[in-house]
């Protein structure tokens, strides 16, 4: 069948004009926008933006947004291999905790573990993907947005015009990928529902290296069935989101011994996750702004391992459910140009609760967690380009559980400065400072069998400056150094056992580093060539306690030097992108020893497409995506050894 559409493209007609293939990262200021012409808009301050439109994600050689979030300068992404392989972001190594991610403004909320596993969302539906340093220099916004030391949002493509889409992502791994939308577009209203399955067998050949051995076999049981549905509905103001997802997978677990050691993991995974959110926009007399809206969201997961298809495990099979209820309200007033207030208001209770028969059971059956965020905003621009964002955020949290012991309700206030300066055109620089703390997650107080109810809440500080230089649309060059650290972090240690473990506030981090990344872009006639590099240095190192024999060893999984590389052409409806990632060495602990190092790490990948009409109303592309070109054996996390040389094939048409 592939091959008969492929042939079938290649008898179309004459390709449509070109396309910018990559978007300059918008590490600018960024304005508030509003519909209302009354309403003044002012220019707020500047922060490290960096952010990848629909046509950079389209033309890059990604499946997720987890992969597409990987072009990132200060980003390391955990990806525990394969399709349906666990996938996390981490900035500045201030943890996957302290990021925050946002999907059509409003924050992706995980109660039990407090890591939102990116592999889920699929790129065929986004518009745009954008990652903020310290959060939004806006008036109106949630106090949610500013409760993060870093932020990621997700924006989904809202409809044109009314029509049809459909794409079939296919090739390695038996993937399986169909996926279709239906748009809806008259006078107020804009609506679209897009679906889309994934199936894959998860096997691909590894080579894993030990001192004593090599081996070489194929990985097994990283399977996964998924079904997702997105609807969008926008009417003068009002815009409606929902979103489902529902799949069974593998957990192929890490290598850990030889293959003729019988070894293999065959534990289980479901997940059913549904939500659905709403926001609302109006301006009234005076200039002022309203903006209200709220989410609802259930979820569930069953892990099992079983003993009759492992009998190296015990028995766990666990069942986990979580619910939320969040709202928020936020006020904007911009009495004149260079003047500007907001305040906002947050509520939002989680639910979370398990339930299991085997020893593995958790000692709290349910637990239940009030939140409530109250944020101030001040933004001044006195002239001469200068511009001054403060807010002010206060965090309270109170927990119940139906154990009796709960962690001890908090209230907490931390404060964010930006500054910056935008009086030459292409010269604009800026540097922010900002607190922010996390609370504990349901797994560190109630859910681990060590967890402990007096922790503390980790505190993390950034101080950042940086710099914009630009040439016209030609050239762009971006530049931050920064510092950071957390303290009170918590972690888990062994206990008596490796099913007991005991989580503590243990550790202080410091972190110092720079953040660069350029863009180039060169039209000749037709032919349109784009460049795109990122480079990071970063040295993040454990000061918990001088006394210890790995004091100021660099911190797990954070190498001196990442980056990446990115060069694209095309001609009409010809693209064509060659990509390059790099990860220096790494420990997988604090303790820098030979036995806990990982070697660097690169990847070259190659994306081809073909776009253009067929016929008068429809459109249709063909790509293909090799990744991995040079077969490298590597490993992201310890001991999870990812795919060699692959090749997908995607097919889309649109009427």
């Amino acid at each position: 069948m592939i091959g008969a559409v492929i042939s079938i493209f290649l008898q179309l007609g004459p390709a449509g004009p070109a396309t910018p293939l990559f978007a300059h990262d918008t590490t600018s200021a960024v304005t508030d926008t509003v519909k209302a012409s009354r309403i003044i808009h002012i220019k707020s301050a500047a922060l490290p933006v960096a952010s990848l439109d629909r046509k950079t994600i389209e033309a890059l050689p990604a499946s997720s947004v987890a992969d597409a979030a990987r072009y990132f300068a200060g980003v390391q992404i955990k990806d525990y291999g394969g399709v349906g392989g666990l996938k996390t972001v981490n900035v500045r190594s201030l943890g996957a905790q302290h990021t925050g991610i946002y999907y059509n403004g409003i924050r992706m909320d995980n109660a039990q573990n407090g890591q939102v596993d990116l592999g889920r969302f699929s790129l065929d539906n986004l518009e745009s993907m954008t990652l903020y340093q310290a959060q939004k220099a806006e008036l109106l916004q949630p106090a949610s947005d500013l409760a993060s030391a870093a932020s990621v949002y997700l924006k989904t493509r809202a409809p044109e015009k009314t029509g049809l889409r459909a794409s079939l992502r296919t090739g390695a791994f038996g993937t399986v990928n169909p996926s279709g939308t239906v748009s809806y577009v008259k006078r107020d209203i804009k609506a679209s529902v897009n679906a889309g399955w994934l199936y894959s067998d998860g096997k691909y050949r590894f080579t894993f290296h030990e001192p004593a051995y090599d081996t070489t076999a194929t990985r097994t049981n990283g399977d996964i069935r998924a079904l997702h549905s997105e609807l969008y509905f926008n009417w003068k103001g009002l815009t409606v989101n929902a979103y489902g997802y529902k799949s069974e997978r593998g957990l192929p677990g890490p290598v850990v011994r030889r293959i003729s050691d019988q070894y293999s993991s065959k534990d289980r995974q479901w997940d059913r996750s549904a939500f659905i959110q709403a926001s609302w926009e109006t301006s009234f007399p005076g200039n002022w702004q309203l903006r209200i809206g709220g989410k609802f969201a259930r979820d569930y997961c069953r892990y099992l391992q079983d003993p009759t298809q492992n009998a190296a495990v015990m028995k766990v099979d666990n069942k986990y459910r979580q619910n939320e209820l969040y709202f928020y309200a936020a006020l904007a007033w911009r009495p004149s140009d260079w003047l500007g207030a907001g305040f906002s208001i947050d509520g939002r209770r989680n639910g979370f609760s398990s339930e299991s028969e085997t020893l593995a059971a958790a000692p709290v059956p349910w637990a239940k967690r009030l939140s409530g965020l109250t944020a101030a905003q001040i933004a001044v621009s006195p002239g001469c380009g200068w511009h001054i964002h403060t807010s002010l955020l206060s965090s309270v949290f109170k927990d119940k559980t139906s154990a009796g012991s709960a962690w001890k309700s908090r209230a907490k206030w931390t404060p964010t400065v930006i500054v910056s300066y935008e009086g030459l055109s292409w010269l604009k620089l800026r540097t922010f400072y900002k607190e922010i703390f996390r609370a504990p997650t349901f797994n560190d107080l109630y859910y681990s069998i060590g967890g402990r109810t007096n922790l503390s809440p980790e505190y993390s500080r950034q101080l950042d400056a940086g710099a914009d230089v630009s040439i016209g649309k030609v050239f762009k060059l971006s530049a931050d150094t920064y510092l950071a650290g957390i303290i009170n972090k918590i972690v888990a240690i062994p206990a008596a056992s490796q099913f007991r473990w005991s989580v503590i506030n243990y550790g202080k981090v410091r972190a110092k580093g720079v953040d660069v990344s350029a863009a180039a872009s060169v039209n000749i006639k037709e032919v349109e060539t784009s460049f795109r590099a990122t480079w990071s240095y970063e040295d993040s190192r454990d000061r918990t306690d001088k006394a210890s024999r790995w004091y100021g060893g660099r911190t797990a999984y954070s190498p001196l030097h990442s980056g990446s590389l990115v060069a694209a052409v095309g001609y009409k409806g010809l693209n064509a992108c060659v990509s390059w990632l790099y990860t220096g060495k790494r420990y997988t602990d604090a303790a820098n020893i030979p036995a806990n190092e990982l070697d660097p790490w690169y990847t070259t990948d190659l994306a081809m497409a073909w776009k253009g009409s067929i016929g008068k109303r429809a459109k249709g592309g063909i790509g293909v995506d090799i990744n991995n070109i040079f077969d490298q054996d590597y490993e992201v996390v310890t001991r999870y050894p990812m795919p060699g040389r692959h090749i997908l094939i995607k097919l889309t048409i649109e009427y």
